[in-house]
């Protein structure tokens, strides 16, 4: 039992630093942070922007790998061991104050700073973590960056593709919509002319993307085969895409039957009520495919 509490009290210790640090350094940083994530997800009609699947995803594979992290804690030594690694952590906390310029107004370098710090705290308290933690890192700071650059390149295809999918399905549905484009018009029931456009950010990129870091944090900490991982990951594509053209589809079905009111109402919820679905429902799934792969002793020490 004393064992289990040095072990949750370095735990504790580590995000109480991790959250004060946060404060004190970078609320600029947490204001941007809120300010922008707030205004990203009514621009992209109702996608999930990473951060909330992911930090979601975070607590699973905590409570998942809790043992794992646990035995790390409990070797930690005094407050001198392992310098070096302390001094790298102290570096994460402090360097991003260098580049505020750059992520002041950025949503993205925002979250990057903020991972820093959690990682870095997760070094200077617990210096041990650091290969268990890495991974999560890398992956976090790449799964907020990497939308917005896809987004860029794939957006307008995908938009154009969502579009022509979603225009399939609701014809099926006999509601009279007429489509130029990405741009789709209809008279609702009660009369009124409704008309949106399918952008970029109404595409799949951010909801495909986030899928795959998920499925790249499952396979770390399951360990899973490559095979299996790439498997799901092709089909899961696949479904998303499908899955974002029920989602507009759903949309235009309420609009039609109660007006544009009905439509955006209804578009502030609905992305998160799919896709996170969809995500437990992969998180279920792949837990229960293919094998573990087969990893030399103490592997599991490095991931």
């Amino acid at each position: 039992m004393k064992g289990l509490d040095i072990g949750v009290g370095r735990f504790v210790a580590w995000l109480s630093l991790a959250l004060t640090s946060s404060l004190l350094l970078y609320s600029g940083e947490i204001s941007t942070f809120t300010q922008l994530l707030s205004g990203r997800l009514v621009e992209t009609f109702g996608t999930v922007f990473p951060a909330f699947p992911f930090v979601t995803l975070l607590f699973i594979l905590f409570a998942l790998r809790w043992k794992e992290l646990h035995a790390i804690l409990l070797k930690e030594q005094g407050l001198t061991s392992r310098p070096p690694t302390r001094v790298l952590g102290l570096c994460l906390v402090v360097l991003p104050l260098a580049f505020r310029q750059f992520s002041d107004g950025s949503l993205e370098l925002s979250a990057v700073t903020l991972i820093s710090v959690f990682y870095g705290c997760s070094l200077l308290i617990n210096p041990l973590s650091l290969k268990i933690m890495l991974p999560y890192a890398l992956l976090y700071s790449v799964g907020v960056t990497s939308p917005t650059i896809l987004q860029t390149v794939f957006g307008e295809p995908l938009a154009g593709f969502s579009s022509a999918l979603t225009a399939g399905m609701v014809s099926m549905s006999g509601i009279p919509v007429t489509w130029h484009g990405t741009q789709f018009e209809f008279v609702s029931k009660v009369g009124e002319t409704v008309t949106a456009t399918i952008t970029p950010g109404c595409s799949s990129v951010l909801s495909v993307t986030t899928f795959v870091g998920l499925l790249g944090l499952m396979h770390i900490d399951m360990k899973k085969e490559l095979r299996s991982t790439v498997k799901i990951a092709l089909v899961g594509v696949a479904a998303l895409v499908v899955l974002n053209s029920v989602r507009i589809g759903i949309l235009i079905w309420a609009g039609y039957a109660d007006g544009e009111a009905a439509l955006w109402g209804l578009h502030n919820w609905i992305g998160y009520a799919l896709f996170l679905g969809f995500y437990l429902a992969t998180l279920v799934i792949y837990t229960n495919m293919g094998k573990r792969s087969i990893l030399p002793a103490g592997a599991g020490m490095m991931c």
